[in-house]
């Protein structure tokens, strides 16, 4: 086994002191060799308890965490929290974390980093989910469907691994699924326990958003692999009940729409740049997720495949998302303004 490398854990922070001691403590509980490490905080100006809490551990860890201040608060976008901090990665791999995800795997660095080094044409790994025993039904469904956004479950290389699993290849001798990204069978990942090549993020265009990101490989003439191991998970602890979700859906598509619609290289649906394919996609999506019958049988489909009764909300959560991003949609464009929401 060849030496492990460099890593840069990146991520952005913003009043999550409900998650980030977690966070932090479960990144320094790791079995990865810490002189090999550094951890590149961005926060967006937090109001709450994060900032004393990412001091204490500053303080225990001075050569590894290295805090940078994001003037313009929100994550995606460019110029932005992510996009700010991977420019500062000096790692042979930037591995994307949320403040929300929780490496329960003491192993997790490693076997993900392990994977780029045996695998040299693997571009990047992107992890699976998992929820502890106590967790509520909607933190199940949403970790269970790889997405925090089962809106995007149709372009979710994640979602549609658990949903659709034989539509990819699988390396049974390393355990992991594999996608070769592409325009015309196009699924997005990264984000949220994501590790990739830095030469291969900024040879793609470095950072906007997961799925712009994506886009852009989608586009490249170079053929980027992403592994997706079964076996390999950590707890996105994104939501604390189905409302917290819809708020933060409708949060974040507010965003979308009024300070990160520009400067794009994917769009939802767009005349102008998008294929008559590509809209269809999304009207279908939409379609599929208000009808609540199709949702449903899926919903039926998977608890019945899985043997967990928390798919049952799977159609709800289709319905009641697409309705507020259609109200989001109209709030935004009459008032000019988003919705707050709690991490």
């Amino acid at each position: 086994m060849e030496k492990l490398p460099k890593i840069s854990i990146v991520t952005c922070t913003y009043n999550g002191e409900r998650v980030i001691s977690e966070f932090l403590s479960k990144i320094f509980s790791q079995d990865y060799p810490k002189n090999n490490m550094e951890i590149i905080l961005a926060d967006g100006g937090s109001t709450d308890k994060t900032l004393e809490i990412i001091e204490k551990f500053r303080k225990k860890y001075p050569k590894i965490i290295k805090f940078i201040h994001n003037p313009k608060q929100y994550s995606i976008g460019k110029g932005n929290g992510m996009d700010i901090a991977t420019k500062k990665a000096s790692g042979e791999i930037i591995v994307q974390l949320d403040q929300d995800n929780i490496l329960i795997q003491k192993s997790w660095l490693r076997r993900m980093i392990e994977i780029l080094v045996k695998n040299k044409n693997i571009s990047a790994v992107q992890s699976r989910y998992y929820t502890p025993e106590g967790s509520s039904a909607t933190d199940k469904y949403v970790n269970s469907l790889g997405i925090e956004d089962p809106f995007a479950s149709n372009y979710s290389l994640n979602a549609q691994i658990a949903l659709n699993p034989k539509k990819f290849k699988y390396n049974e001798s390393q355990g992991f699924f594999v996608y070769e990204v592409n325009k015309n069978n196009f699924y997005y990942a990264g984000d949220n326990g994501f590790a990739i090549r830095r030469k291969d993020f900024i040879e793609s265009g470095g950072y906007t958003q997961d799925i712009d990101n994506f886009y852009r490989m989608a586009l490249s003439k170079k053929k980027y692999k992403i592994a997706v191991p079964k076996d390999i998970l950590l707890h996105h602890k994104t939501t604390t009940s189905f409302l917290h979700m819809i708020k933060k859906r409708s949060y974040y598509a507010g965003h979308y729409l009024l300070k990160n619609y520009g400067d794009r290289n994917f769009y939802w649906f767009s005349l102008k740049n998008n294929s008559f394919k590509q809209n269809s996609k999304f009207v279908l999506t939409v379609v599929f997720n208000l009808l609540f019958v199709p949702g449903l049988i899926q919903g039926i489909k998977m608890s019945l495949r899985t043997r967990n009764t928390f798919w049952f909300i799977h159609p709800f959560a289709l319905f009641f998302i697409t309705l507020s991003y259609v109200k989001t949609f109209f709030y935004s464009k009459f008032f000019k303004k988003q919705k707050e929401a709690s991490i």
